[in-house]
């Protein structure tokens, strides 16, 4: 069997078939693997890595559903594009950044089939709970690859305010400028967890895959919960970078 590549060094603490995507799209961006290009087959990239085509099919399924390449039958896999953008999803710092970010979303909408607990005020200090709250549940994606399975909680009144029909268009921070509502107070926490059974179907994970569980909150000025959301996010495509100076 021939040697792996020793210029490709795998690393413990990221999953094989992630370093493999990271790769092949470093491959198609800097131009090694040209638009319109063959990419080398599966059993050829199985041996000059020295992994399983299992876990190189799974990065290229990744890179497919993605967009930057296709599958033709008897003919091989090509590359259809270079990638738009960093496919890593910075968690925000700060309110703002939050709501700029979030104008890039594509969500598809989920029907809520199950009771969903209301908001817990015990989660954040000194909350109180609005006296209705509309729930939704969506897919959240980018580039056409999921990345996000998020709950949300609007106070009912603010929906009232800009109506519902509007909420499948802008995301539900804007939502939350559109009615003028003034968030005096936002909070944020992030742990890690696994993905059960739904989540791992949602996000195209394996099972027991590792997730990133990111909560918030939002509280106006006389420290009413308008907005809680949980989101779990697709643990190998997520970073949390900080300015420690």
């Amino acid at each position: 069997m021939r040697r792996p590549d020793p210029l490709f060094e795998m690393s413990d603490a990221t999953p094989i078939y992630v370093q493999l995507i990271m790769l092949f799209r470093q491959q198609i961006g800097t131009g090694k693997w040209e638009v319109g290009e063959r990419i080398p087959v599966l059993a050829e990239l199985s041996r000059k890595f020295g992994v399983a085509r299992a876990t190189v099919r799974q990065a290229l399924g990744f890179l497919e559903r993605e967009g930057l390449i296709a599958r033709s039958r008897g003919r091989g896999t090509f590359v259809l594009r270079k990638p738009a953008g960093e496919l890593w999803f910075d968690v925000p710092n700060s309110w703002q950044e939050l709501v700029d970010q979030s104008d890039e979303i594509e969500a598809d909408w989920i029907d809520i089939d199950a009771p969903i607990r209301v908001p817990d005020p015990s989660e954040v200090s000194r909350a109180v709970l609005a006296p209705h709250y509309f729930v939704a549940r969506r897919v959240l994606r980018r580039d056409g690859v999921p990345y996000l399975i998020g709950t949300s909680f609007i106070d009912q009144r603010v929906v009232d305010r800009v109506g519902s029909e509007r909420l499948p268009g802008p995301s539900f921070y804007r939502v939350l400028e559109q009615a003028r509502l003034k968030v005096a107070r936002a909070d944020q926490s992030v742990h890690i967890g696994t993905a059960d059974a739904e989540i791992a179907y949602y996000l195209q994970v394996p099972l027991n895959a590792p997730i990133a569980v990111v909560r918030r909150w939002a509280l106006d000025a006389r420290a009413t919960l308008v907005y809680q959301s949980e989101g779990l996010f697709r643990g190998d495509f997520v970073q949390i970078r900080r300015r420690l100076k």
